[in-house]
Formats: C-alpha cells, sequence, structure tokens
C-alpha cells in the first residue's frame, strides 16, 4: 500500500516558510543589542523599544534584545546617560524623538543630539487637539475666536515644555495671530496627567498623540477638534487644522541614534540592522497595529533632516521662550519695524509729492512734530487691540502728514489729492508687507489685533 507524501511535503514546505530568518539560513547580524527608552514604561518610547525588541528577535535580525528604561526630563537624562556610558558600543541603540529635540532646546541641555550618531528614523505620530465633552468649543474656528480674544484664558494641556505638544500649541497661537510667548500651555510629566486634567476640567484643552485620547473619544468623554497632518488620517474622526483655518501641520517623529565615537563598520551594521527590521513582517504588523506613520529614512538623508529639524525646533522654541506665558509684550521689542515704517512713510512722502510752498520754519517744525508724536501715541493705543497693521498704517500715514506737501498750487489736482488717497493705500499694503516679511520671515512676534478674534 503505497503513502501519498504530497500533504506531508506542503506542510514541511508551510513550515519552512513560517521559520524565522534565522532558521531558514540568514544568520543574524547581531548577536546581542541594547536598546534604551528614554522613558518609563508604557509610553511612546518604550512602546517603539519593545516593537523593536519583538521584530528584531521574531524575525531572526538579532538573536538577543534588551530594552533598558531611563526615564526623566523629557529623555535628556537618558540621552546623558548613553552619551556617557556607551560611547563607542557597537551593540547600543537609544530611542529619539522630536521631544527629545525640543526639550534640550528648551532646558539649554548640556547633552544634545548632537552627540549621538544618527542611524535612522521609524515611525511619525500626529498630533490631536481635545477638548472635554461638555467644553461649549465644537472646532477650532471657536477656539481660535477665543484664543484671539483673551490668550490667557485659554490653557493648553500637554506633555513636557519644549516638547512635540507645547511646540504644536505655539504653533496654533502664532497661525491665529497670538504670540506663542502668550500662549497659556501647561506641561504634564506624562500622558496620563495630561489626559486626567483634560478630563476634570482643569485645562481648556488637550494636546498628544491619537492613542493617548482614542480611548476617551471612543468613549465619548472626549471630542477631537483636530487633528495636525495635512490631510485627514484614517481612523481619526477629525478634521485638520488647515481645513479650519489654521495653517498649522505638525508630526511627532520617533528615530534611534547609536553611541557616540561609532566606527564606521559599526554604524552601518547598526543601519542595516534597523533597514531589515523596517521591511520585517513583524514590525509592518506592529505599525498597523499601533496606527503608526511609517516614515522610515536613514544614512546621509536622515543626518541632514535631523539638521534641519534642529534649526526648525529651535526658532519655534525661542518664540515660545519669553519674558512669561502671559506677560504683555514690551513696546521697546518694536522699535526696529517701527524705524523702517518712519523711513519709509518718510521715503514715500517724498516720492508722492513735494512742497509746493514752503512755510516759515518753526511752524513747519511744529507740525512735523504734532503729526508724528500723534502717529506714535496711535500705533501704540491700537498694537494690542486692532493690531500691527492697522496701527502701523495710521503711523505710516501719519508721518506721511508730516513730512509731505504742506500746501498744494489751485491748478494742481493731482499733487493736491494725490497724497490724500494714495497715502492710506501705500500705507495699508506697506504695513501688511512689514507684518508678513516679521512674523514670517524672521520669527518676530507681532500682534494681529483682538478686533479680529470675530474672524473664522
Amino acid at each position: 500500500m503505497g503513502i501519498n507524501i504530497l500533504p506531508v511535503r506542503f506542510t514541511v514546505a508551510v513550515l519552512f516558510l513560517l521559520l524565522p530568518a534565522s532558521a531558514t539560513g540568514a544568520e543574524p547580524l547581531l548577536d546581542r543589542l541594547l536598546i534604551v527608552a528614554p522613558a518609563a514604561p508604557g509610553g511612546g518610547w518604550d512602546q517603539t523599544a519593545r516593537a523593536m525588541q519583538h521584530a528584531l528577535e521574531a524575525d531572526g535580525i538579532v538573536r538577543r534584545v534588551e530594552v533598558q528604561n531611563v526615564a526623566g526630563a523629557a529623555g535628556t537624562i537618558g540621552l546623558a546617560q548613553f552619551v556617557s556610558t556607551q560611547a563607542g558600543n557597537g551593540e547600543a541603540l537609544l530611542v529619539t524623538g522630536l521631544v527629545m529635540l525640543g526639550a534640550t532646546i528648551w532646558n539649554d541641555s548640556p547633552v544634545s543630539l548632537g552627540q549621538v550618531t544618527p542611524i535612522a528614523r521609524l515611525t511619525g505620530e500626529f498630533e490631536v487637539i481635545a477638548v472635554p465633552a461638555a467644553s461649549p468649543h465644537r472646532g477650532m474656528r471657536s477656539l481660535a475666536m477665543a484664543l484671539r480674544a483673551n490668550p490667557g484664558s485659554v490653557s493648553w494641556g500637554g506633555g513636557s515644555a519644549g516638547g512635540t505638544d507645547h511646540i504644536l500649541a505655539g504653533l496654533i497661537g502664532a497661525a491665529v495671530g497670538v504670540d506663542p510667548r502668550r500662549v497659556n500651555y501647561i506641561a504634564f510629566s506624562g500622558g496620563g496627567e495630561a489626559v486626567a486634567a483634560l478630563l476634570g476640567g482643569n485645562v481648556t484643552a488637550g494636546v498628544s498623540g491619537y492613542s493617548e485620547f482614542a480611548p476617551h473619544i471612543e468613549s465619548g468623554r472626549l471630542r477631537a477638534l483636530a487633528v495636525s497632518a495635512p490631510e485627514r488620517v484614517a481612523g481619526i474622526d477629525a478634521p485638520t487644522l488647515r481645513e479650519q483655518g489654521v495653517d498649522v501641520d505638525l508630526a511627532n517623529w520617533r528615530a534611534v541614534m547609536g553611541p557616540p565615537a561609532l566606527s564606521r563598520s559599526d554604524r552601518d551594521r547598526l543601519t542595516q540592522v534597523i533597514a531589515r527590521m523596517s521591511r520585517s513582517p513583524t514590525w509592518r504588523k506592529s505599525l498597523a497595529d499601533r496606527g503608526w506613520i511609517d516614515t522610515f529614512q536613514d544614512g546621509e538623508a536622515f543626518a541632514r533632516y535631523l539638521e534641519s529639524e534642529r534649526v526648525r525646533i529651535g526658532r519655534i522654541v525661542a518664540r515660545l521662550r519669553g519674558p512669561g506665558a502671559t506677560e504683555p509684550i514690551r513696546a521697546g521689542e518694536r522699535i526696529f519695524p517701527l524705524a523702517i515704517l518712519v523711513g519709509s512713510a518718510c521715503v514715500a512722502a517724498l516720492l508722492i509729492g513735494k512742497r509746493t510752498r514752503a512755510p516759515s520754519a518753526p511752524a513747519a517744525n511744529l507740525r512735523a512734530v504734532a503729526w508724528v508724536a500723534a502717529g506714535l501715541l496711535a500705533f501704540l493705543l491700537l498694537l494690542e487691540s486692532a493690531g500691527f497693521i492697522i496701527a502701523a498704517a495710521v503711523l505710516f500715514v501719519a508721518v506721511m502728514r508730516a513730512f509731505g506737501p504742506a500746501e498744494a498750487g489751485p491748478d494742481n489736482t493731482l499733487q493736491k489729492w494725490g497724497p490724500a488717497l494714495a497715502g492710506p493705500l501705500v500705507a495699508a499694503i506697506f504695513s501688511a508687507l512689514v507684518y508678513l516679511a516679521f512674523t514670517r520671515g524672521l520669527d518676530l512676534a507681532l500682534p494681529a489685533g483682538r478686533l479680529w478674534s470675530w474672524i473664522p
């Protein structure tokens, strides 16, 4: 009686395919690997480290992976320990991300990401702005109106100062015309504390990754107002900030770094380990299960990205830091744009028209001083309420009147009415250009004005 061996062969073939790579002949790239998660168990960095550990071992890329948790100070304690104890170790990695980058800049940390070796960016996660279910704010337009009207009355709860949550709150403030330094941000030591404060109604709005808010949004205790993605995200029932008139998007990226003083061969081997992991089925499944966005990037491209992030986040943090969260902006900080406005107004006055009959010198001087003084007073009175553009336009026109035509001849209609018609138009256009140049080009905070708080 013959034995049908086809089912046996089929079963063996299937089992062979299901074996890890190490059992099919592909040798692990490393015998052991230490992954430092610079946070307490359960957080985003710890979750990333544990998912890496599972993928590297399950898919036979590394024989044994150990995860070490070093919590504190937004990851900077773990970073400092990694730098001092793992220098030159080709079998160690540090999990890091945007939060740590912001914290090192915010706190003027003696250690920085510039002291470790870039290996690869792994994932990204968009932020969500949420409010309690009982909140009167149904969308970002309502929250933006309240923020413009009184920045101090809108409190934002999130993670560590200078981290992703804080950065996003500051960017939202700047986008709606509020100085980022006046954003009332309350930093909590962990996501759990921030969520508890939000659920308890102790803060107006919360900022965090979606995974922190998801259970409470699904239960109806929290309401998601917006997601910080450039376009809508599958699985998150919330419009983007841009859809609601807030020109901001931000992703909280996570990455791994090697120790300092790493040899070229060790760096290349660690890069190869992470590159293979990024394509492994176990890692791909972890991305899908956790809702993480695959942003893998390694080599020189990642090193360049990291440097660009240092510059970008440094500029944002510089705008967030200042004399105080709710302290009014000092008028002296506007001297430079004021000087440009006054000088440009004098030039414009000369271009638009010349004096046709010079009056006596004392009268001319008194008239000029009066117009300039009135313009400066109006500027200071209108600055916070009407905003920089309107206040600057009034000052611009006043200076033009001070140094412009004193009296037009009876037959020169253009010279008589030209300055009166062209002056306000030129003032409005130029003031708007100065506002854009200083707020968008130089990151100088200039108020948009409380009178515009009704605009969506």
